[in-house]
């Protein structure tokens, strides 16, 4: 016999937070309020937080509801930046052109060219690399550089911020508490994958003011297996770790932290992450 169709099962933390939630089965819904009955002062903190959530729920109707903007879009910031690339190797190229002309620096133009296009091939190898990790390696290097408004919504609201982008992705998330490893939330931004997917950015900043960030989305690009794996756009410095997990993707990013430091971060992440009893990412 289920939990959903016996009265005699106890009421659950899952019981609880599906009443708070509205999504709590009818055939349960006398069982837990004849549990109120008997637990008032639980009931009523019960309902002050249901309120709160209907009230949340209201206020992030709008936002909740609004397309991602164009411009957030993660393909339209790559294609930009691949733009202004290709504008500096025409400058590049015109340069190198003058020299050749003048006659005197011909060999040296031929060199700089030469050093242009090799420096441009890590950063080609690293955007063939997995889309959505890519993706969270571009959102990096275009969010984390902004000291205007590098998050959409501040850590000030992390509950309205979790709530909004849990809505938009379609699963229960939760900022990672990075704290004792001396990075604090300063908030986080909804984008939008190549395909369209919604993803989320998280971005985090120690006492020096260095950032990294949190990149996830849904992620069914291809098999993987649960186990770190390493990125890098050496041109720009950034450097991810990411995995895959039953098709939802995570990427952790940052520029200029030693691999091993962003490592220990990676795994705090999957840490808090991973259901239990799920076996850790082998390295």
């Amino acid at each position: 016999m289920t939990a959903a169709s016996s009265p005699e099962v106890p009421i659950g933390e899952d019981d609880l937070q599906a009443w708070i939630d509205g999504r709590l089965p009818s055939s349960r819904r006398d069982a837990v309020e004849a549990w109120f009955a008997t637990n008032p002062e639980v009931a009523a903190r019960l309902r002050s937080m249901a309120s709160q959530q209907e009230k949340l729920r209201a206020v992030l109707q709008l936002k909740h509801d609004e397309p991602v903007p164009a411009r957030l879009r993660v393909a339209n910031l790559v294609a930009a930046r691949r733009v202004a690339r290709w504008q500096g190797m025409r400058r590049v190229a015109s340069v190198c052109i003058w020299l050749v002309t003048g006659g005197a620096m011909g060999w040296a133009g031929h060199a700089t060219l030469s050093d242009a296009t090799r420096d441009r091939a890590p950063a080609a190898t690293a955007m063939a690399t997995r889309p959505m990790v890519a993706e969270a390696i571009a959102a990096h290097r275009v969010f984390a550089a902004d000291l205007g408004r590098p998050v959409e919504v501040a850590a000030a609201q992390e509950a309205q911020l979790v709530t909004w982008l849990s809505n938009r992705l379609g699963r229960p998330l939760a900022a990672p508490d990075l704290l004792p490893l001396g990075y604090r939330l300063i908030g986080g931004r909804l984008l939008a994958g190549a395909g369209g997917d919604p993803a989320a950015q998280l971005m985090y900043e120690d006492a020096r003011r260095l950032r990294l960030t949190v990149y996830l989305r849904a992620d069914h690009a291809g098999p993987t297996g649960t186990e770190f794996r390493f990125s890098d756009d050496p041109a720009q410095g950034v450097t991810a770790f990411w995995w895959v997990d039953r098709g939802f993707g995570y990427a952790v990013s940052a520029e200029g932290l030693d691999r091993p430091v962003l490592l220990s971060v990676a795994e705090a992440v999957h840490r808090q992450v991973t259901q239990r009893g799920t076996p850790s990412p082998s390295l």
